[in-house]
């Protein structure tokens, strides 16, 4: 229960923390979806898209490789000296990637929008690569040492400034996509150059080229898995762009960030905790219990999360956004199930991480990025951003089922999958059902009719997932933290 409760507590503040720093793109979202268009957001979408390829190519990220190899170190100027060593190869790559990405921008520009005009923000974005390197390295670190209060304090720093920024030059000046674009690289340097002050700060600068050498033979199946996994899941854009529209890529992005709550809300903070807790767990006598107990929390957290933002995500975009965009609404709970699995494949990946098999993860994506392309190309020409949607789930649920199937040949992780599966129909059948319910009806009933559902489901995934003994422990622990407020 110790180990559960701080599970519990540190993801907790990682989970407002990243919401906090991931939170700009909701609150902006009326002002988004009025200074700009559905084009102008699939601008950003795509720009996005080029820096992450970017990032993956040349940017020498090694963060899954950081706590695996802190934790192999005795003493703790040896595991200082993993951050910094880690931290200076990738900064020196990302360097370059920034470079490289900044000088080609204008044929960048044509090939990826089929327009020339959006070279500037090319150069604009490319700064974004070196600043996110800087910043997720460092709060890697501070989950590391087991800071959650101070990422916490950086994170909401980055929220204030990112707002701000955004409605000086959105709104105030008017600057529209370019005051988006220079607000997005301003407040990321100012955090970025903060973060790195404080992390170097604590752990010095010693550099080591045995552990460089052990981090990049590590690191470069995942460079090349990383490069087919932003394929698989960010393709779809570009595939979108060429086969449907420039409006449909801005649709699919605004329901790609509703697709992508349960994510930020549940599996984020979740992982941050155990991408470093997993490695220790591995060492006791019987881990099996504890990753069982870990698979099983997110399962539910992240089922009952997407029950419920698949249900009033429609009200939200109808609230919040341009009648431009209402019908990214369609595209949402396919989104969401993608999502779902993707977290799951994640937590599967332990296995080859633990058995150093990391070239598995790319011979995953491979299948994964083959059967998915199939689907997009199948699907997109005839359906647009709705179409990438459903290939998108297809695709992540077919490398769940290849990851689980390759993982037991190494180190099992010893999890039943009949809950798993009985729990996802009741989410589909959930969403199938809540689909036909029509906010004309009726604001209120139709509101407390989804709750309704919502509520019922979530119980049902609940009693899926938990043996009868641990729904029955949480009830009393519940009852006894309730008790403790009503007498205080």
């Amino acid at each position: 229960m110790t180990q559960t409760k701080q599970m519990v507590k540190h993801s907790t503040i990682y989970a407002v923390g990243n919401i906090s720093r991931q939170l700009v793109g909701f609150l902006m979202l009326p002002i988004y979806t009025r200074y700009l268009t559905p084009a102008d957001y699939g601008v950003i979408g795509l720009l996005i898209f080029v820096v992450s390829l970017f990032e993956i190519i040349l940017g020498g990220h090694m963060f899954q490789a950081v706590p695996k190899f802190y934790h192999e170190e005795s003493n703790q100027k040896d595991k200082n000296s993993v951050i910094t060593t880690a931290f200076l190869v990738t900064s020196l790559f990302s360097g370059v990637a920034c470079l490289i990405m900044a000088g080609f921008s204008t044929p960048i520009s044509g090939l990826v929008f089929g327009d020339l005009q959006y070279d500037i923000y090319i150069i604009i974005f490319s700064g974004l690569i070196l600043t996110h390197a800087l910043e997720q390295y460092s709060l890697t670190y501070l989950r590391i040492i087991k800071r959650p209060w101070t990422f916490f304090n950086f994170s909401m720093a980055k929220l204030v400034l990112q707002l701000s920024l955004n409605v000086i030059t959105i709104v105030i000046m008017d600057w529209g996509l370019m005051g988006l674009a220079l607000s997005s690289l301003t407040s990321s340097l100012i955090v970025a150059i903060a973060l790195t002050i404080y992390t170097l700060s604590h752990t010095g600068f010693s550099i080591k080229s045995d552990i460089s050498v052990k981090i990049l033979r590590f690191s470069w199946p995942l460079w090349v898995s990383g490069l087919i996994g932003l394929y698989i899941g960010s393709s779809n854009r570009y595939f979108i762009r060429v086969f449907s529209s420039l409006d449909d890529v801005g649709l699919f992005e605004l329901a790609a960030k509703f697709g992508a709550i349960v994510s930020l809300l549940i599996w984020n903070p979740f992982s941050q905790y155990w991408q470093t807790e997993r490695f220790a767990i591995a060492k006791s006598e019987n881990p099996y219990p504890a990753y069982s107990l870990a698979f099983r929390m997110i399962t539910a957290l992240l089922l009952i999360s997407g029950i419920f933002v698949s249900s009033f995500s429609p009200l939200v975009i109808q609230l919040m956004s341009a009648p431009a965009f209402h019908t990214a609404i369609n595209a949402v709970p396919f989104l969401i199930l993608a999502g779902i699995f993707q977290c799951l494949v994640i937590f599967n990946n332990f296995s080859f991480m633990h058995t150093n098999r990391t070239f598995e993860l790319t011979k995953n994506n491979l299948f994964t990025a083959f059967f998915i392309t199939i689907f997009y190309l199948f699907l997109i020409p005839e359906y647009g951003f709705i179409g990438a949607s459903l290939a998108l789930a297809i695709g992540y649920i077919a490398q769940y089922i290849y990851a689980l199937h390759a993982a037991n040949k190494f180190y099992p992780l010893r999890i039943g999958q009949r809950p798993l599966l009985l729990s996802c129909l009741v989410f589909s059948t959930f969403a199938a059902i809540d689909y036909n319910i029509q906010y004309q009806e009726g604001i209120i009933i139709a509101a407390s009719i989804k709750i309704v559902l919502s509520a019922l489901s979530s119980i049902i995934v609940i009693f899926l997932l938990f043996h009868k003994a641990e729904i029955l422990e949480a009830k009393g622990h519940l009852q006894s933290i309730l008790k403790k407020r009503r007498s205080n």
